[in-house]
């Protein structure tokens, strides 16, 4: 590989290649005369390291059906671990396979290639996601800076009603659980809080429960000494003490281990943590926000969550709305993300056909699914026009009656029903553990069960 390559130190032309399959891809042969630096990432703690070492805006990841589960988990906890990392997909499949994975995953992924690799097409794609990366950089800076409420507008009753009580529950300090399908926007109503309470000028320091080992998960809340474990080399400041004066946001709090929570009812209790191998206990002033997408009153009952954390934590309950409780919001939000995600030089708009398909369209995926399908779309489009092709829902609609919809919502059931089925089974039967299993919440679950037809 050139020293040019090598030295590559601007994440703008960074790329983490995700590839935890068996087969070789993307070989520095392959690669050695493009302008973009691949980073090869074999484990997830590799990727970690590549992330942290060599910044990356672009990822690409390598997949198949058999390892597909395990690299889109692998996906999710690297994006809650760099928000706004945008992932294209590389399948090792034949083409028909590629098909239902752009229409099952268009959540995850921008665009998608098969082998043999089409350079010149890929090339393009990068570029585009590069110009992207810049925008969605500048983007997510204003619109969660200063304008936060803008992710949280519609002119339905239900939003209307979510932000009247999200402006008066910014006004306390008191706790706050957030509930939600995936993709509602958890972080982002956290966020909002925060930049409307007292605490605005304060630090807001996220953590992801699910995203950390567990090994590491302890550490990273608490803070340590220097010489406290092998590999302590110097004190750590852990995220609870850093967001003094300002606010903490848990995610996915159902994640955290029952030791743990042990720990954090402490803290919750008496606003005092001590860093691992410390004597001394530290104050901490700060507000603190928990999400999660699970039932932890189910998980209270199963001996997951501790009854008396969650009695602490639940003071004041939020559930956010799917994106199909206020459908009639979807133009408004559509033509928002479109304004605000296109090139200033690109007049994009929406053909007709794109929004009735959108309005028609389930979004599993909820605000973040529309978000990325438009985001996609802006790359992808051949005019300034966006159809519902380029949004990839043209074969989701039911009002579609062409056969190869049939084929392709068949081909989705059969994935879905094969997912359920393995998962039902890898956790004996325990619906619960299936659904966190899948990543995907106990309602999202019985819906998909229903949808497939599956006796339990």
């Amino acid at each position: 590989m050139s020293n040019r390559k090598r030295n590559s130190t601007h994440k703008e032309r960074n790329i983490l290649v995700l590839n935890l399959t068996d087969e070789v891809c993307l070989t520095d042969k392959q690669t050695d005369t493009s302008q973009w630096h691949f980073n090869h990432a074999g484990t997830l703690s590799a990727a970690y390291k590549t992330l942290e070492h060599s910044p990356c805006q672009i990822a690409i990841a390598i997949i198949d059906v058999p390892h597909q589960q395990v690299v889109l988990r692998a996906i999710e906890l690297l994006s809650a671990r760099q928000p706004g990392l945008l992932w294209l997909a590389i399948s090792l499949d034949s083409p028909k396979k590629m098909d239902n994975l752009c229409f099952c995953f268009t959540d995850y992924f921008l665009d998608f290639h098969h082998l043999p690799i089409d350079w010149q097409r890929l090339e393009h794609t990068l570029g585009h996601l590069s110009g992207m990366a810049q925008l969605n950089e500048h983007w997510v800076k204003e619109h969660t800076t200063h304008k936060p409420a803008s992710f949280f507008f519609g002119e339905s009753d239900v939003m209307q009603t979510l932000r009247d009580n999200l402006y008066k529950i910014a006004k306390s300090d008191e706790t706050v659980l957030i509930g939600g399908e995936t993709g509602t926007g958890k972080g982002l109503c956290a966020h909002l809080i925060h930049s409307l309470s007292s605490r605005k000028n304060g630090p807001f320091i996220t953590v992801n429960c699910g995203a950390l080992p567990p090994t590491l998960i302890h550490s990273e809340l608490f803070g340590h000494e220097k010489g406290a474990f092998t590999g302590a080399d110097r004190q750590y400041i852990g995220r609870i003490e850093r967001a003094d004066k300002g606010t903490l946001f848990l995610d996915e709090i159902g994640d955290l281990s029952l030791e743990l929570q042990i720990n954090l009812l402490q803290f919750l209790e008496e606003h005092y943590i001590e860093r691992i191998g410390g004597q001394k206990s530290t104050e901490v002033d700060c507000r603190i926000i928990f999400a999660t997408h699970v039932n932890l009153e189910n998980a209270v009952e199963e001996g997951k969550f501790r009854e008396d954390l969650f009695y602490r934590i639940n003071i004041i309950q939020i559930e956010l709305p799917s994106l199909r409780e206020h459908r009639q919001d979807i133009p408004l939000l559509a033509q928002d993300y479109l304004s605000k995600l296109a090139p200033p030089n690109r007049q994009f708009q929406f053909h007709q056909d794109a929004l009735v398909a959108m309005s028609n369209y389930q979004w599993p995926g909820n605000v973040r699914e529309l978000k990325n399908r438009i985001q996609r779309a802006i790359i992808m489009a051949e005019s300034d026009i966006i159809t519902e092709t380029d949004l990839g829902i043209k074969f989701a609609c039911s009002a579609n009656d062409d056969s190869d919809v049939v084929d392709l919502a068949q081909h989705r059931t059969e994935i879905d029903t094969e997912l359920l089925l393995a998962a039902i089974k890898r956790n004996n039967h325990n619906i619960s553990a299936a659904a966190r299993d899948l990543n995907i919440s106990r309602t999202t679950f019985y819906r998909l069960i229903k949808k497939c037809k599956i006796k339990l």
